[in-house]
């Protein structure tokens, strides 16, 4: 079994294999006065769960390096013998083998007959989790829990409510269907995510609610930037009227800045993106806003208008000032919670880099991009990653 947990603490401190290969040497080095034979190869067998429990030493530098207490902190364990394996599985097997299916596993969940604002609230709840995991680990590990929560979602609005509660789970709804739709892009699935974006736009018409139409409406625009529809996506970028959020607005603006980009209008790029952080710098509270735009951080608009330069750059086979520093101060300030994000900007920026010749620089965020591709699935990451290796020559 894989080591995630060790592999979550040097993400999170943005290492490379090697780099906490040599942090663990020197701990060791300078504890007893020689060199250990400690390298990348052996890291990588440790967060692959090939080593489980290497020796006291190693142990010891691993907790001092990440600063915890304990082995299990870093997902160490001493494997158990053939015996004891053998007992627990044959234990495990004869109680599962008493359970019946059927009474825990109906083909069919029915919707409730009368529906309450705390099962919108519940349906929400997941939804965000769903979120925060997806931005993780990508869309392909996410997309078929996303679509079944979605089906069921659907479904609830079959059930008895009051105009409040339905106003409530349309929007929900909306919300559930544009991350669907998004995961679905992000594996690959463009003609699927087409259609669940559209349902929900239908939905967030039906909620009457402005700021989650423009959230809905954005996400299939960035869709139609990505297919070179630039204005298609101005299009669904002003969909939206009236009361909207300003984090939502800020996105909104970003992301014509984006289209603007696909047109080689660079007047318009750097105004949209002017625009963009002047809107979001009267975001006193995010937590204020509505929380489906939570995740939109200043670390998120600085991707978002970094995004909007690159695509630039690129039409036009010009260098784009800020685009670099922009896209550093990006990537370097996403956390591994925002693993998908930090790995599609890290392979971008190394791209860049290569095409303006500084290669050490380059070679640094490619190797980051390349770590970061071992826990994210995504076929956006994927092309990300082609164009660097494009780029290296």
């Amino acid at each position: 079994m894989a080591n995630d947990r060790l592999r979550r603490l040097r993400l999170g401190r943005e290492w490379t294999q090697g780099d906490l290969a040599a942090k663990v040497s020197d701990r060791i080095e300078a504890a007893t006065g020689r060199k250990p034979p400690i390298d990348s190869n052996m890291v990588s067998r440790l967060e692959r769960g090939v080593i489980t429990w290497p020796n006291a030493e190693y142990r010891a530098a691993l907790r001092k390096v990440f600063g915890v207490a304990t082995d299990t902190e870093l997902g160490l364990f001493p494997k158990r013998t053939r015996q004891d394996r053998e007992e627990v599985s044959e234990s495990k097997r004869r109680d599962f083998l008493t359970v019946p299916l059927a009474n825990i596993l109906p083909e069919v969940i029915p919707a409730p007959t009368k529906l309450g604002l705390k099962d919108v609230e519940d349906l929400s709840d997941r939804t965000y989790a769903l979120e925060e995991w997806d931005r993780r680990t990508g869309g392909v590990a996410t997309r078929h829990l996303a679509f079944a929560e979605l089906r069921s979602a659907v479904d609830l609005t079959k059930s008895s409510m009051g105009p409040r509660v339905r106003d409530r789970l349309c929007s929900a709804i909306a919300n559930l269907a544009d991350l669907s739709a998004w995961a679905a892009f992000d594996s690959g699935m463009t003609s699927p995510a087409r259609k669940t974006f559209s349902l929900g736009l239908d939905a967030a018409r039906e909620s009457e609610d402005q700021g989650i139409l423009c959230h809905v409406a954005t996400g299939l625009a960035r869709q139609e930037i990505a297919a070179r529809a630039s204005d298609e996506a101005l299009a669904l970028a002003d969909m939206a009227m009236g009361d909207v959020p300003l984090s939502a607005l800020a996105m909104m603006a970003a992301v014509k800045a984006q289209a603007y980009a696909l047109k080689g209008d660079e007047a318009e790029v750097m105004r949209q993106i002017s625009l963009a952080e002047s809107i979001y710098s009267r975001v006193t509270d995010l937590r204020s806003e509505p929380r489906w735009m939570w995740y939109f951080t200043d670390h998120k608009l600085l991707g978002e208008t970094g995004d909007a330069l690159f695509i630039l750059s690129t039409v036009t086979g010009r260098t784009v000032n800020e685009l670099v520093a922009r896209m550093r101060r990006s990537v370097d300030s996403q956390t591994s919670n925002r693993a998908r994000a930090k790995a599609i900007g890290t392979a971008r920026l190394a791209t860049v880099l290569h095409r303006q010749g500084s290669r050490d620089e380059a070679q640094h965020y490619a190797a980051m991009a390349n770590e970061l591709a071992t826990v994210v699935r995504s076929a956006r990451l994927d092309t990300a990653l082609a164009e660097m290796r494009k780029a290296q020559g």
